[in-house]
């Protein structure tokens, strides 16, 4: 019998007996009850946070992407190879690995809606430095505070969606959210190269592209401050004693320690470390490698080097950003599918099918070069599909609601580490001769790891989910936050 979403199960897959297994079940009433519509309320002040958010999380990764299509600008100005050039978006990641954790216990602390905006903060004060620099090193300090920025706001959204929408609903919004990452990557890699061509008649003047990152970070912290918030219940064992004392109460750190024990969690974020850094091998490349090849035809075709230069560095970007665009419309279509199939054994199909599929990385460097427009809508298709499952995924592998935060960090940890080791790997694979066929056996590797760990993954027991939608439920009331953003405790 396959487990539903939509009712706490057992290890085998039965229902569990429990009083709130059918509780978020529709009324057969004629009239809806205070609580029916006090849940709709609260679901569509969910739909503005979600969007919020999202545009906020477009904003982020679109500056953790910034690095790609000034490559070959950043390795002039700073004499640095492919390897060491690299770092700057891995190092990035350095920060992302550190903060992810400490981004759970500090939203237990103080709140969502503080460390979100502590994250744009960060953001908006790494571009600063960022366009400021006139060392490799500056650079890469203003990285790192950038990096900061998107491992808390990666753990506040998706907290905050959850909070917002039941497990058994989930998927549809975590699949929205998905787009935070191929919409802001898709522009990273267009518009790029544009701007700063309008802004000081220079493609390669990546200071400028740093500066409107900078302004769009700023625009981000103020749409933030503005329109997301987090529900409030009113009730429970916190806001009871809140009432009797006139006190804050936060929810005990040890209740977050047991995300830590959940062991399918690491499992399921292990694999996806080896798949995402099987991607990024492709799609961080990609820009440079089709610059190299646009640069030396367009030079053999009789067009002064600056020219050249110019129309190489457009042409990197935009193919690159085919296989982002291509996913951007399996991310929506992932959404649809997350949210009309909310059965397990449905999800773990998704998740097979996202391991497999990593394969197609395999022969980005090796088809024609003008095969590769195509082939990069496929990986596009490919990375849609995978992104919109793995964060779905986590909220129907925490079996408890309340260190959902944990399995958020878990996942922003193991991204991390791929977007630390991927790109100078990569680098030091191709060489500064830039042998691209070296790149293949390498995402062979990387993806059978992958796949095999999410196969795995599935074939453990699923976890007895304890649901917090019920009031008479002590673990919702523990995840519950105040009305100023403070989670509440036991």
């Amino acid at each position: 019998m396959s487990v539903t979403i939509k009712q706490p199960r057992n290890a085998a897959g039965s229902a569990a007996a429990s009083p709130q297994a059918s509780s978020w079940q529709p009324s057969p009433s004629a009239s809806s009850s205070p609580g029916d519509e006090t849940a709709r309320n609260r679901q569509r002040k969910g739909w503005i946070v979600l969007f919020a958010t999202l545009f906020c999380g477009i904003i982020v990764i679109m500056n953790q992407f910034k690095v790609p299509t000034f490559m070959g600008a950043l390795m002039h100005d700073f004499g640095t190879d492919p390897g060491t050039t690299g770092w700057l978006m891995s190092v990035i990641a350095v920060a992302g690995i550190i903060t992810a954790f400490p981004s759970a216990f500090l939203l237990n602390r103080f709140g969502p809606k503080r460390v979100g905006l502590a994250g744009l903060a960060f953001m908006v004060a790494g571009c600063a430095v960022g366009a400021l620099s006139s060392s490799f090193a500056q650079l890469i300090v203003g990285r790192v505070l950038e990096g900061i920025g998107v491992a808390m706001m990666g753990v506040v959204a998706t907290t905050v969606i959850s909070m917002y929408f039941p497990r058994e609903k989930a998927g549809l919004p975590m699949g929205i959210w998905n787009l935070w990452y191929v919409v802001g990557s898709t522009l990273a890699y267009n518009i790029g190269v544009p701007v700063s061509l309008a802004l000081t008649g220079d493609p390669s003047n990546w200071h400028a592209w740093w500066w409107f990152s900078d302004a769009l970070a700023l625009v981000a912290f103020v749409v933030f401050a503005l329109f997301v918030s987090v529900p409030h219940a009113g009730r429970g064992v916190a806001a009871k004693r809140e009432r009797a004392t006139g006190e804050k109460q936060h929810r005990p750190a040890a209740i977050l320690l047991e995300g830590f024990k959940v062991k399918r969690m690491w499992l399921f974020g292990l694999g996806f470390c080896f798949l995402m850094f099987t991607s990024l091998s492709v799609l961080t490349w990609v820009p440079t490698y089709v610059q190299g090849v646009e640069l030396e035809r367009l030079l053999a075709g009789g067009m002064d080097l600056a020219a050249a230069q110019a129309q190489a560095g457009v042409s990197g970007g935009s193919m690159a950003s085919l296989g982002f665009a291509a996913s951007i419309p399996m991310a929506l279509v992932t959404a649809f599918l997350l949210g009309r199939f909310q059965t397990l054994k449905a999800r773990n199909v998704m998740v097979i099918i996202a391991g497999f599929c990593a394969f197609f990385y395999v022969g980005a460097f090796l088809v024609p070069y003008e095969y590769l427009p195509a082939y990069l809508v496929l990986l596009g298709l490919e990375s849609g599909w995978t992104s919109g499952v793995v964060w779905s995924m986590v909220p129907v592998t925490m079996p408890k609601r309340v260190t959902m935060p944990v399995g958020m960090a878990i996942i922003i940890f193991f991204q991390g580490i791929s977007n630390l080791l991927c790109t100078p790997v990569v680098g030091y694979i191709i060489g500064e001769a830039q042998v691209w066929a070296n790149v293949a056996p390498l995402c062979a590797g990387t993806a059978a790891v992958g796949t095999v760990l999410w196969i795995v993954y599935v074939l453990t027991k699923p976890p007895v989910f304890e649901e917090d939608e019920n009031a008479a439920q002590d673990a919702e009331h523990l995840g519950e936050p105040e009305p100023d953003g403070h989670p509440a405790a036991a």
